[in-house]
């Protein structure tokens, strides 16, 4: 299902991932990353298996098991140059080549999938939360953080996969992860949305 723009998305990135790690975003990603893990933290038991949709080069990866020690950490990114990066740098997590749409996990496998900034490159954004849930064990929980603008401005940009707060809880619950908590990041234009999935089939 791969169309134009995602293959400009993975092309852009593949040619950003061994500068990724010093750009001026990643003052921004700090922040988001620690207020993601601090909320995985409060909400649920800690996590015997983490993984990463859309890790980039591993640095949320490297952060969570400096947080969860004990878990399994895998990622997945659909560019490879940022999965060679993220390999190299975070040997104590598997890496795949992968998109959101299409998890290389078996069912019920992991206890809280994290997202960090990817979300409105997902060609297929239901899709996607879909295959995370299938892969979440019951009561496991998602924690995603995206740019979210207000749905009077999403209108002017009709083609955008950016989500207001409203349409990231109603895809949130069509998929089948019922929201927890959403409120935004000091980081004021990100969003976070933690979703559980419950033990009902969807």
């Amino acid at each position: 299902m791969e169309t134009n723009d995602s293959r400009k998305d993975v092309e852009h990135f593949n040619r950003w991932s061994h500068t990724y790690d010093e750009s001026w975003i990643q003052r921004y990603a700090e922040r988001v990353h620690a207020e993601m893990l601090n909320v995985v933290t409060s909400e649920t038991a800690a996590p015997g298996a983490v993984l990463d949709v859309g890790c980039g080069t591993g640095r949320l990866l490297r952060k969570a098991r400096a947080v969860y020690p004990s878990a399994q950490l895998f990622g997945i990114d659909p560019a490879g140059g940022m999965v060679e990066v993220a390999r190299r740098r975070t040997g104590s997590a598997t890496i795949y080549l992968a998109a959101a749409e299409s998890l290389p996990l078996a069912d019920s496998s992991v206890d809280a999938v994290l997202s960090s900034i990817s979300f409105h490159h997902w060609t297929d954004q239901l899709m996607g939360l879909r295959e995370i849930r299938r892969v979440l064990r019951p009561g496991g929980c998602l924690c995603l953080a995206d740019i979210s603008i207000p749905a009077w401005l999403v209108k002017l940009f009709r083609h955008s996969r950016i989500r207001s707060a409203a349409a990231m809880g109603q895809v949130f619950n069509e998929a089948g992860l019922p929201v927890k908590l959403q409120h935004r990041t000091s980081t004021r234009f990100v969003l976070l949305t933690l979703g559980v999935k419950g033990s009902r089939a969807v």
